[in-house]
């Protein structure tokens, strides 16, 4: 494919991802779709510039799209519940997410023409766990998207990856704006 075709799937995966995460930012189910195609649309891509994690954890956001469709979608109508977890939640999650990217960096040496695979682990890791975190509705999922984004960034400017830089960059802010919204849900649910 020619560059401008690789740019032009660049910007549509990027529009994609913005209007799940919108869309996820409101509650609304119906952005685990677009997340689902966008996410598929980020395979090719990612597999064009040769950063493997992100080829699978865009193959695993499809299957995480999914099932966050469907877990949203049960209980005949009842929403899921916003949550919070406590300091050992967290303490596990952060060290699973530290593990992971250092499983993922070294099986990502590995491979012939992998390129910056901390960042990759990293990013990678801590995207699962943050998905994981939303698709259940986590409140402090949004905490860990701004760590994993603002990693991300990083990345993709090394890439030269324009859209997603700009994609992720309003990501953090999105997040943030996210975790102040659902805080309040949160609160507001527990009753005076």
């Amino acid at each position: 494919m020619s560059p401008f075709t690789w740019s032009l799937l660049e910007a549509v995966a990027a529009c994609g991802n913005l209007a799940y995460t919108v869309l996820m930012l409101y509650e609304r189910r119906i952005g685990w779709l677009f997340g689902i195609a966008a996410s598929a649309l980020g395979i090719a891509l990612f597999l064009h510039q040769q950063v493997f994690a992100q080829v699978a954890l865009n193959a695993v956001y499809v299957g995480m799209g999914l099932y966050g469709w469907w877990s949203w979608g049960r209980g005949q109508g009842a929403e899921l519940p916003i949550v919070r977890r406590g300091g050992r939640f967290h303490a596990r999650a952060i060290g699973t997410g530290l593990l992971g990217t250092l499983v993922l960096a070294l099986l990502l040496r590995l491979l012939p023409g992998a390129q910056h695979v901390a960042l990759d682990g990293f990013a990678t890791a801590f995207s699962l766990l943050a998905t994981w975190m939303l698709a259940r509705k986590v409140l402090e999922n949004w905490a860990y998207w701004i760590v994993a984004d603002a990693v991300a960034i990083a990345l993709y400017a090394m890439l030269g990856l324009w859209w997603y830089v700009g994609l992720y960059a309003i990501y953090v802010v999105l997040s943030a704006s996210a975790l102040r919204r659902w805080h309040r849900q949160w609160r507001a649910a527990q009753g005076p």
